[in-house]
């Protein structure tokens, strides 16, 4: 919009803006910006969602692998800390263990999850993995191993191994 200015001899334009339109000009401005720090918000958030549910796989992950390579005998434990991190109070371990119908296979259930009591919205992963019980495999082995020969035993054992290690997901 121009602004007029009225003469008596005749009209004449003036070149600039009126005060309506800097204020409309500000304010659309304003909103855009106001959208656009919401929109990092969100982003920044999501991020460190992301961050965290990766951390919190990763950890199930390793956990998992512990028990398959037989490192860590398959035991129920409850809200224990994770012991690989700087931070040890920051994440939490669960692990369930279920007898399956299946003779010789069990369940293993591997939650980890963000103490509550130090974040706000803690972030929960479960992975489970069916696998060989190691108790059934062991007897399985020993019994295999009184009747046999020693390296007969040695190769077993070693087969025992290698198929609770490549137990499903």
């Amino acid at each position: 919009m121009m602004a007029q200015i009225t003469r008596s001899c005749g009209t004449v334009r003036r070149a600039g803006l009126s005060l309506l339109e800097v204020m409309l000009s500000l304010a659309i401005l304003g909103g855009a910006l106001a959208v656009i720090g919401e929109l990092t918000r969100l982003g920044s958030r999501s991020a460190e969602i992301a961050r965290d549910e990766t951390i919190a796989q990763r950890l199930c992950e390793n956990k998992l692998a512990e028990i398959a390579a037989g490192l860590v005998f398959p035991t129920a434990v409850t809200m224990a800390p994770v012991e690989e991190l700087e931070d040890q109070n920051e994440w939490l371990y669960t692990i369930e263990i279920q007898q399956l119908q299946q003779t010789g296979l069990i369940g293993v259930w591997v939650t980890v999850q963000q103490n509550a009591d130090t974040i706000s919205r803690p972030v929960t992963f479960t992975l489970v993995r069916w696998m060989i019980d190691p108790q059934s495999s062991t007897t399985t082995t020993d019994e295999s191993a009184s009747g046999a020969t020693g390296s007969t035993s040695s190769t077993s054992s070693g087969s025992t191994g290698s198929s609770a290690a490549t137990g499903g997901s």
